[in-house]
């Protein structure tokens, strides 16, 4: 496969949806410090959580369950849709009521907030940020032409599956990766959303609200795999972000007394 020019649209839509992955949780992070007076320490916990129970978790239960199911449910994009949506929600909101349970201290608005903001602000940096970073690299040494001088120093089989794996970079259309900036946005403000359900439920012990976030972040990320299956990626932001905005009016709502005494039920 011969290498194509990146458009410089394209090349400038991954920088802009790599600053806002990186950009977004620092800016939050400061917010969180200086208006709400949050501790450092739940931030760093919500990264710890995506970590451990997306990364490594949930990425081992797909590959032992998809493993053995072959295309059973990959090979249909409703069934793939719920399993997808209902892994997601088991494990971070999971993760996210034992952190809220066990780690976050004191458990208050503020706190809770900043462990969103640590929560959805790593899984932008290391899903969309880090990739954008080096898909502009790759992007302009293609352009350069030294990523081709590269390829010439391997076998022909080696330098198609390159080739083939870095065409993405000029054939996907230049809005799209603006969207993966717009999607990053979207998603750290349902993160943060969730937390403060999750928040609620731990701090008054009303269950419902744990409820209510596993079933919006299943149904969040189902309906963007059924959906991304069949239209185009901008109907699947505008659903996503319908989505969370009624997550996160039901999250201030939830929070609207916010400064009630902590009561804490076992």
């Amino acid at each position: 496969m011969t290498l194509e020019t990146v458009p410089v649209l394209s090349i400038a839509g991954m920088a802009v949806a790599m600053l806002v992955s990186f950009a977004l949780p620092i800016a939050l992070f400061i917010y969180s410090k200086k208006k709400l007076h949050a501790k450092t320490a739940p931030f760093f916990i919500g990264c710890g959580v995506f970590v451990v129970m997306v990364v490594l978790l949930e990425s081992l239960a797909h590959n032992l369950i998809l493993g053995s199911t072959g295309t059973a449910i990959t090979g249909s994009p409703l069934l793939y849709a719920l399993y997808g949506g209902l892994m997601a929600a088991l494990f971070e909101e999971t993760g996210r009521y034992v952190a809220m349970r066990r780690f976050v201290k004191p458990l208050d608005f503020d706190n809770a907030f900043m462990y969103g903001v640590g929560h959805g602000g790593i899984e932008a940096m290391i899903l969309i940020g880090i990739s954008m970073l080096s898909n502009i690299v790759s992007s302009v040494m293609i352009n350069s032409g030294a990523m081709a001088a590269s390829l010439a120093a391997l076998d022909a089989d080696t330098a198609a599956k390159t080739a083939a794996s870095l065409s993405a970079l000029w054939q996907t259309p230049s809005a799209y990766f603006f969207l993966s900036g717009l999607e990053r946005v979207i998603a750290i403000t349902l993160h943060i959303s969730l937390s403060l359900l999750v928040f609620r439920a731990v701090r008054y012990g009303e269950k419902k609200y744990l409820l209510l976030a596993y079933f919006f972040h299943f149904l969040v990320d189902a309906a963007t795999v059924l959906i991304n299956a069949y239209l185009p990626l901008w109907t699947v932001e505008i659903v996503s972000a319908a989505l969370t905005v009624l997550t996160m009016y039901l999250a201030k709502r939830a929070c609207k007394n916010e400064n009630a005494p902590i009561t804490e039920k076992t």
